[in-house]
């Protein structure tokens, strides 16, 4: 069998781009180039290499087998060069290229939105694909530079450092709480209708007055956005678990009452996470000072 020809890392580019944004189309935009341009491109790196390694459908595209092995190997060779640029410009050019960042809906409409639009009006030259999405993203397949989210991920891989301590408060609207009875201690919450968040194991944990205690809470509500979470609340759904400055107004204005305010919640701080691959290179890591710069220890 013939051995494979050289590939053209302009080809190996626009296939990685398709995998990045889901389709050819978002791949044309995010390159600024037609479509036609990035399928040419992409069917001359499989011809090259004698193997399939997008599905296209309707919808978009998908990985085949193969297809996910080679991106794995490409994606990480692509960095080794954003990386190795970066060593050779950095002393005589500013920071520069795409910062591909996740955080979750709430904290980002909240609290991160505005320092992330001051840190791009600090490095014009950095493109910027900020996305607010409540589920907890493959950075190292979906090629994001940094995540921000509240509690541990289940990749270890990645490098993690802790943001800021995060104050959480478990609330009911008081018409719930008037017709169901307000709950004396967290075994209670048994009793009671719960809004889960769609990654919440349902597992919640209080400081008492002999230690943390551990309930186990179930819901017939449950939803992956912070906003549906605290509008099921105000109806009168259930208990729900939100951080404390999603409430803060509510429970001053009296639409919202705290439950079991003598025992504090012991939720997940906020932390961030990026692979190893992007840690080192400078626009992450001006990010990553610009934000502990600029961000309270405690939320």
């Amino acid at each position: 069998m013939p051995e494979p020809g050289p590939v053209d890392l302009l080809d190996v580019i626009a296939f990685i781009r398709v995998v990045e944004t889901g389709s050819i189309a978002n791949a044309a935009a995010r390159l600024g180039i037609v479509k036609s341009i990035v399928s040419r491109r992409v069917s001359r790196l499989e011809a090259v290499l004698g193997a399939q390694l997008l599905t296209r459908t309707p919808r978009g595209t998908r990985l085949t087998d193969i297809g996910r092995e080679y991106h794995a190997h490409a994606a990480a060779g692509l960095l080794q060069l954003e990386s190795a640029q970066e060593v050779v410009s950095k002393s005589t050019s500013e920071i520069s290229g795409q910062l591909r960042i996740q955080v979750p809906a709430a904290f980002g409409e909240f609290l991160l939105a505005p320092l992330l639009a001051e840190f791009a009006l600090l490095y014009p030259l950095i493109q910027f694909d900020v996305r607010f999405t409540d589920r907890q993203v493959d950075m190292v397949a979906e090629a994001y530079d940094l995540a921000i989210w509240p509690g541990a991920v289940p990749d270890s891989i990645l490098i993690t450092r802790k943001f800021a301590k995060v104050r959480w408060a478990v609330v009911a609207s008081p018409a719930y709480l008037d017709a169901r009875g307000r709950p004396a201690v967290p075994a209670d919450l048994a009793a009671h209708e719960t809004i889960l968040y769609a990654l919440d194991s349902g597992r919640w944990r209080f400081q008492g007055r002999e230690g943390s205690e551990h309930v186990r809470t179930s819901s017939r509500f449950c939803t992956d956005n912070g906003q549906m979470l605290l509008a099921a609340a105000r109806a009168g759904l259930g208990i729900v678990l939100l951080p404390l400055f999603m409430v803060e107004g509510l429970l001053e204005r009296g639409e919202l009452e705290a439950v079991l305010p003598d025992f504090p919640h012991e939720g997940g701080d906020l932390q961030i996470f990026m692979p190893p691959a992007r840690a080192g290179i400078a626009r992450v890591r001006a990010l990553v000072d610009f934000l502990y710069e600029k961000f309270d220890r405690e939320i």
